[in-house]
């Protein structure tokens, strides 16, 4: 299993570095092609019914007006009836021979369900579904209040009002196989401080429909669209208007906008991002207003491109020097005060033994207590001077602070808090039949890692300590079967990118996106549809299929001396970095690669996959799955 992690950690970047070299001309030039002749056949929606959320103001009401003018009847949404009924009467005399509105909240279930029942009861079909409501708030995040009062709709417009309306319109999509055009922004890849929850909502919605695309294959078409500053009444409001300005961000018109996006969705595009010089922010990442969008639309990519390739030989250099001077000097966490989430079991409960062997005085944090004392027991054995245990709930924001309290109150000090609690629901979208089931996924994943950072900044700041974000790679894999735990991880990565940026260097930022690592998922243990932790091997066998897994202690230590070297980022192991470039470069590649082997042919049952026929066809299983996750009824500890 070692040897498999080892020669991939050697050869597969530089294998994929090659690969794309040679591959992405030809892809690109196929690219363009495809582009042409999309552009000269694009989708007619004249008569197709498009349902618009968020249409009162901004994009949505523009984009309205931008498919009136096509002919297409609409179904409008939003909050505000009045604004709806003068948006709905303009849309009418720029020709959509009919136009409903509806007044609904997307952020509540059954009004989701009622306005996509309403729009097929008005006009008996469903074409297009533009998810754009979108709400935000523009504010440092030590300056949020405890009560997170105004934090929850951020999420839940902007996250779940997509999923919602998005869960009631798929079986109307696949019979007109139409498509839904997702209202992103370039803010989920650019960590602009201010817009902590913003940024990491975005992401979520990114990651989200990516996984959907990977599982309805062609049945329906997904347009992601990442605009960047437009004009709109969130631009408008006072805070972030005055940011924009400081920054010079230009700020392109709605009516640009807008017409861009129905183009692209008509010509069936995966991505947009308007205006386009903006995505060289997601490159960068990886590696009159008017007048001047249309300058940097033609410069700036290949500006970006030129720049990244003189710069990048310096800069990897100067990052491999860095790096060494913190292997040299890394951080002695003897004596330190660690608090850990989620370390009843897996990587929690490892970092927990790793740490105790340097000497770190523990506060463990988990739900079950049972767990919590045989953990503490092995760590005190292991070394630690001082350890204690706390049941807490991460999605409740009282029980974080109450941790966080126990833990100063105990020790005195705070110096790294490692944010490992997590849920992996596993469930294909549409087979949910209560979307709500999958809320605890959010609310485990993100938010409990914002509750318990919100609590332990003062601290850390006065330690000058550490912040571990355990995240995932699924942050950016669109693996079927987990758009909700991809979706979490993404929002994670965002919110600590964005944090980082707001924090400076005050309080050091490890973000840690594991691949697959022993723990109790890769044991089979799943969040189901019915919101149930279920044991199913089977469906694990599916999932993971030829993807060796790593050791949970290797991982544990590598995170804890990435941490201690005070590393921004971590993989491990590190081949799944590949898989980054992929997504950056190939996107399609890397959907097609998680959408063959894992989705069965219609018809067939959930674990008739290639997959899974792979796995066991020649017994490859004893040779990638340690035996801990072989057989976790054997509760077998790496030693």
């Amino acid at each position: 299993m070692d040897l498999i992690h080892y020669l991939l950690n050697i050869f597969l970047l530089p294998l994929t570095c090659t690969a794309l070299l040679f591959i992405l001309p030809p892809y690109f030039i196929i690219n363009f092609l495809s582009y042409m002749k999309r552009s000269k056949y694009p989708a007619n929606v004249t008569g197709k019914v498009v349902l618009i959320t968020g249409a009162s103001s901004g994009i949505g009401e523009y984009l309205a007006y931008e498919y009136a003018r096509r002919r297409a009847r609409l179904a409008l949404v939003a909050r505000r009836e009045d604004r709806l009924r003068e948006v709905a009467d303009k849309a009418r005399n720029l020709g959509s021979p009919d136009v409903i509105v509806i007044r609904a909240d997307v952020s509540k279930l059954e009004d989701c369900k009622r306005f996509v029942d309403e729009t097929v009861n008005q006009f008996g079909q469903l074409d297009h579904l533009v998810n754009n409501a979108g709400v935000i708030q523009v504010k440092m995040f030590e300056e949020y209040t405890p009560q997170f009062s105004d934090l929850a709709p951020i999420m839940d417009i902007n996250f779940w009002g997509s999923v919602y309306a998005t869960h009631a319109a798929v079986p109307h999509l696949r019979k007109s196989r139409g498509k839904i055009v997702a209202i992103a922004s370039v803010a989920a890849h650019i960590p602009a401080p201010r817009l902590s929850f913003y940024n990491a909502s975005k992401a979520a919605v990114v990651s989200f429909f990516e996984t959907l695309r990977a599982e309805f294959g062609s049945d329906i078409g997904i347009t992601i669209v990442c605009p960047g500053v437009i004009k709109s009444e969130m631009t408008s409001q006072g805070q972030f208007l005055s940011q924009i300005q400081q920054q010079a961000v230009p700020v392109e018109p709605t009516q640009d906008c807008t017409k861009a996006i129905v183009d692209s969705a008509c010509r069936g595009d995966s991505y947009l991002t308007e205006p386009s010089w903006m995505r060289v922010g997601f490159l960068l990442k990886v590696l009159s207003m008017d007048f001047i969008n249309k300058i940097m639309n033609i410069i700036v990519p290949p500006v970006g491109l030129i720049t990244l390739v003189f710069l990048l030989p310096p800069y990897l250099f100067f990052k491999f020097f860095l790096f060494t001077i913190r292997l040299i000097f890394s951080e002695n966490v003897a004596g330190k005060v660690i608090l850990i989430t989620g370390v009843s079991s897996g990587i929690g409960e490892h970092l927990a033994y790793e740490y105790d062997k340097r000497g770190a005085c523990l506060a463990l944090v988990a739900r079950r207590e049972n767990r919590l004392r045989e953990v503490a027991r092995r760590a005190k054995f292991m070394g630690s001077p001082d350890v204690i245990i706390i049941r807490a709930d991460v999605s409740r924001a009282e029980d974080c602070k109450r941790f966080v309290d126990l833990t100063v109150n105990h020790f005195g000090r705070l110096d790294h808090l490692v944010n490992n609690a997590g849920i992996p629901p596993v469930s294909m979208f549409e087979k949910a039949t209560d979307i709500t089931n999958f809320i605890p996924a959010i609310d485990i994943n993100f938010w409990g890692s914002a509750y318990g950072t919100y609590f332990a900044i003062p601290h850390l700041r006065e330690s000058r300590g550490k912040i571990i974000g355990m995240t995932s790679a699924a942050g950016w894999l669109p693996t079927p079967r987990m758009s909700f735990y991809n979706a979490s991880k993404a929002a994670t990565i965002s919110f600590y990118e964005t944090l980082r940026t707001e924090l400076g260097r005050d309080i050091g930022i490890t973000i840690v996106t594991p691949g697959l690592i022993v723990s109790e998922m890769t044991q089979g243990k799943f969040l189901s549809q019915e919101g149930k932790l279920q044991l199913d091997q089977e469906l694990r066998d599916v999932q993971i299929s030829l993807m060796p897994i790593m050791s949970v202690k290797e991982a544990s230590k590598a995170t804890l001396n990435g941490a201690c070297r005070g590393d921004q980022y971590l993989t491990e192991p590190a081949w799944i970095r590949a898989t980054f470039y992929w997504k950056a470069f190939w996107p399609e590649a890397l959907e097609w690669c998680n959408r063959l082997p894992l989705i069965p042919r219609p018809g067939n049952s959930e674990t008739d996959t290639i997959s899974k026929k792979l796995l066991d066809l020649a017994g490859f299983k004893q040779y990638l799955y340690p035996e801990s996750v072989r057989y976790p009824e054997h509760n077998v500890i790496e030693k």
